[in-house]
């Protein structure tokens, strides 16, 4: 296996075998998409990719099902030159990379703080994303898709700024440019019953984060004086018992207020591109967002955007800096009011929209797939060139050995059978016969506590650390009591007579 080394001409070797470790992938989700295009950019470079997967392959494009396979943490061994964890949140599987050899990169995509999610549900799955950051001590560098989520990785993980990488998504823009076939977008029309309408449109999860439910309190106010607008929310609205709850919260909104007939859900859909060419604009009202890929679809195809001035989003549409031309509107965060006013110049103003329009075919050219290309070879490359260097900075990042043993879940059993030829049957009855309540109870309730146990192991390592510092301020006092003076004391003043 050929390992990363330099030769005598100092040029460094790239890594011949490359592991790709995922939670799971899919078509139509961020991350997925990322790995797919980060797995053919390596295997254009020659190299031998495999991508390990923590939950079950689906339907996935052909070049990319041929590279990779369900693995399972106790079979997995990481001895890839090159091993990069993609991070959208912890899975069994990543804590792989506290063993991987050669060179290791930590690609962190964002973890939804659980207190704006929206619903109970999964909470415990964020505060374990969460605290899984940690992991990232344990790669030579990490990514972030922009510099929110690069401040959001140093904050949650301790992770040093100086190793932190941005890299953009890549989005293939020319797919969103191309205007389909009007029949197409007839069909789409009347098969949602939109014939006529100003279509305000949502694509991405029906999360609490995407504050969808700011929108549908925005409309009322527009009502009046445009009452063809409709808005439409394209995104999975099944998937988790989360997305379930907050979809019929939101249907629930909508009939209270009036809107059942102006809002539909469409839950997921085959393709995404002809929406975006039936859209007025398009609106992204989260709370948290680590790129927003919505958005540069939608500039690509031409469509207006408002987001909110929250989280990555105003660096994706150029919007920072105040009085420059930015590629789409941003309103306050958690404003309805704000985003009606916005929208409704919007709506109002063909010179405005127009120069929206122009900015964002400018701005999307910035995340296309060739120039992700290009910066996460170079990020690759540089991880190369620590790694020849010297090992990850988590030889400086002690852990005590009371954190050793906070992870209590067995991640290595598996269910085996001995039995001669109806082996596998059997693991397979047992697994299958049991998942329903492995995955929806006892799992939850294993990671629960090994998240329990990993906080409170930080924090007696934190309580000793500050022990320590007191006792050597309280030695450093003690020394200077005991030393003596070189100034005479002063011999005490007598009392006038």
């Amino acid at each position: 296996m050929g390992r990363l080394h330099t030769g005598d001409s100092g040029v460094i070797a790239k890594a011949e075998t490359v592991d790709i470790l995922v939670a799971s992938m899919q078509y139509g989700d961020a991350c997925s998409q990322h790995t797919f295009d980060l797995c053919r950019l390596l295997r254009s470079q020659g190299r031998a990719v495999r991508i390990h997967s923590d939950a079950p392959l689906r339907p996935l494009p052909e070049d990319i099902l041929d590279v990779s396979k369900h693995s399972f943490m106790g079979d997995y061994a990481p001895n890839a030159d090159l091993t990069i964890l993609q991070y959208p949140v912890w899975f069994p599987l990543a804590e792989r990379i506290r063993d991987a050899r050669g060179t290791v990169i930590f690609w962190y995509h964002g973890v939804t703080p659980p207190e704006l999610w929206g619903t109970s549900t999964e909470h415990e799955v964020l505060r374990r994303g969460q605290a899984g950051t940690e992991l990232a001590w344990y790669a030579h560098l990490a990514v972030a898709c922009s510099p929110f989520t690069m401040r959001e990785l140093h904050i949650q993980s301790s992770y040093p700024l100086e190793r932190i990488r941005v890299v953009p998504l890549g989005i293939a823009t020319s797919s969103f440019q191309r205007v389909p076939d009007q029949r197409i977008l007839d069909r789409l029309l009347q098969g949602w019953h939109l014939e006529g309408k100003r279509i305000l449109l949502y694509v991405g999860r029906v999360a609490g984060n995407k504050r969808i439910d700011l929108i549908i309190d925005a409309l009322p106010s527009l009502a009046d004086r445009h009452p063809d607008l409709h808005l439409l929310v394209v995104g999975d609205t099944q998937a988790l018992a989360a997305y379930r709850e907050l979809a019929a919260q939101l249907r629930e909104r909508a009939e209270r207020l009036g809107l059942g007939s102006r809002v539909t859900f469409t839950g997921r859909v085959e393709a995404i591109e002809p929406y975006y060419h039936i859209a007025e604009a398009y609106i992204l009202a989260s709370q948290h967002e680590g790129f927003g890929a919505p958005l540069v679809e939608a500039m690509a195809a031409g469509v207006p955007v408002l987001a909110s001035a929250s989280g990555a989003m105003p660096w994706v549409l150029d919007a920072e800096i105040p009085g420059t031309e930015a590629a789409g509107l941003t309103f306050a965060p958690g404003k309805a009011e704000d985003l009606a006013r916005q929208l409704s110049g919007l709506l109002e103003d063909p010179d405005l929209r127009q120069r929206m329009i122009e900015r964002g075919y400018r701005r999307a050219a910035h995340f296309s797939v060739e120039r992700f290309n290009a910066r996460a070879a170079e990020v690759i490359a540089e991880a190369e060139m620590l790694a020849c260097q010297g090992p990850p900075p988590d030889s400086g990042h002690v852990r005590s050995p009371l954190f050793a043993q906070a992870d209590v879940a067995l991640r290595h059993y598996r269910v085996r059978s001995g039995v001669p030829l109806l082996g596998r049957l059997i693991e397979w009855v047992r697994t299958n016969s049991t998942i329903h309540v492995k995955e929806a109870y006892l799992d939850r309730i294993v990671e629960r506590q090994v998240l329990y146990n990993h906080l409170l192991a930080d924090e007696i390592q934190q309580l000793h650390r500050e022990i320590a510092v007191l006792k050597a301020q309280l030695e450093e006092d003690r020394r200077s009591d005991s030393q003596p003076s070189d100034q005479e004391p002063e011999p005490p003043s007598r009392a006038r007579p």
